[in-house]
C-alpha cells in the first residue's frame, strides 16, 4: 500500500485525502515529519513521488476510478494540468501568509507572495463568473486541487472586505465544500472573521540569545514578564481557529522535542554498546596475556 508524508501544516495533506477519497486510492497516511521540506509519497513498489502536483496526478490517476480526470476530452484534459499547475504556485505563494509555514517568510516575501496571490485569485473568479467549476460540468482534479490551496486564503487570511472581489469563488468554495469526501476530510469550512483586509499572521518574536539568562528587556524575569501578560490573553475568549493553530504549533514543538530525545538516546546507546564492547575485549587480552 502506498504511504504519503508532509512537513506539519502543508496544505498538501488534505489535497491528497480528499483525491484518495474521490477515486478510491488505498493510502496510509504517516504523522508529519518536520524534517520534511516537501510532501512524499511512497507507492507499493518502493518509488518516490514528490510536490503536491506531481502526487496530485499520480493518485488520481491510480485510483480504482480516475473520473477526476477526462480522458475522454483532450482539450479539458489540458485544462485540468494547467489548473493543476495554478494551484502549486498559490500554495507556494500562500506559504508567506498561513500557519504554520509563514513563520519563515520575510516581509519581501509575504509582498510578492500577496501581489500573485491577487493575480490569481483574479484570474479564478473570472472563470467560476460564467461556470459551476473550473473545467467542464462536474467535479474535477482542478476543483480539488485549487480548493486546497485557496481555502486557508479565505479561511486565515482574507478578511470580508477582502473577499468582496472575489464573490464566486467564495460561493464556489461553500458549494464544493458540501461534497460529502471533502466534507470528510475538511470538516465545516468558515471563512476568516475579520470585518475588512488582509490579516497578517502572527509571527513569534525572535529571542535574543546575548540576553542575560532569567532577564528579559523590560529586566523582570520571565514568569514575572509572562504573568503580566496573562490578564491581556485571558481577558478575552481565544478563538476556536487561533486555539487549533496554537495547539498545533505545540504539538510540532513536542514531536521535534521527542525526536531530538530519540536521537539523543539512540546515540547513548550506541556509545555504551560500544564501549561494552571495548571492555570485553581488553578483558580477553588481559586473561590471554596472563594465561601466557
Amino acid at each position: 500500500m502506498a504511504s504519503f508524508q508532509a512537513p506539519p501544516g502543508h496544505l498538501s495533506q488534505a489535497e491528497v485525502l480528499i483525491i484518495s477519497s474521490l477515486v478510491d486510492f488505498q493510502l496510509t497516511v504517516n504523522a508529519p515529519d518536520p524534517d520534511l521540506e516537501a510532501p512524499c509519497l511512497t507507492t507499493a513498489d518502493g518509488q518516490k513521488v514528490q510536490s503536491t502536483a506531481a502526487i496530485a496526478r499520480y493518485v488520481a490517476e491510480a485510483g480504482k476510478t480516475n473520473h477526476l480526470y477526462p480522458h475522454n476530452n483532450q482539450q479539458q484534459l489540458a485544462e485540468v494540468d494547467n489548473w493543476v499547475d495554478v494551484a502549486a504556485a498559490l500554495e507556494r505563494a500562500a506559504a508567506a501568509w498561513v500557519q504554520p509555514t509563514c513563520q519563515q517568510a520575510t516581509d519581501k516575501d509575504r509582498e510578492a507572495g500577496k501581489g500573485f496571490i491577487e493575480q490569481t485569485l483574479a484570474q479564478i473568479e473570472q472563470q467560476l463568473q460564467s461556470s459551476s467549476h473550473l473545467v467542464g460540468p462536474s467535479l474535477t482534479l482542478a476543483d480539488i486541487a485549487v480548493l486546497c490551496a485557496a481555502l486557508p486564503l479565505f479561511q486565515s487570511l482574507l478578511g470580508a472586505g477582502a473577499r468582496k472581489p472575489y464573490a464566486a469563488i467564495t460561493n464556489w468554495i461553500n458549494s464544493c465544500s458540501q461534497n460529502e469526501h471533502i466534507k470528510r476530510v475538511l470538516g465545516e469550512v468558515r471563512m476568516c472573521a475579520a470585518e475588512s483586509g488582509w490579516v497578517v499572521p502572527a509571527v513569534p518574536a525572535k529571542v535574543d540569545k546575548k540576553k542575560k539568562k532569567g532577564k528579559s528587556e523590560s529586566g523582570a524575569a520571565p514568569q514575572q514578564e509572562q504573568q503580566q501578560q496573562l490578564p491581556a490573553e485571558n481577558g478575552k475568549e481565544l478563538d476556536p481557529e487561533k486555539a487549533a493553530k496554537k495547539a498545533a504549533k505545540l504539538a510540532e514543538k513536542e514531536a521535534k522535542k521527542a525526536k531530538a530525545a530519540a536521537k539523543a538516546a539512540a546515540a547513548a546507546a550506541a556509545a555504551a554498546s560500544n564501549a561494552a564492547a571495548a571492555g570485553g575485549s581488553e578483558k580477553k587480552a588481559n586473561k590471554k596475556a596472563e594465561a601466557e
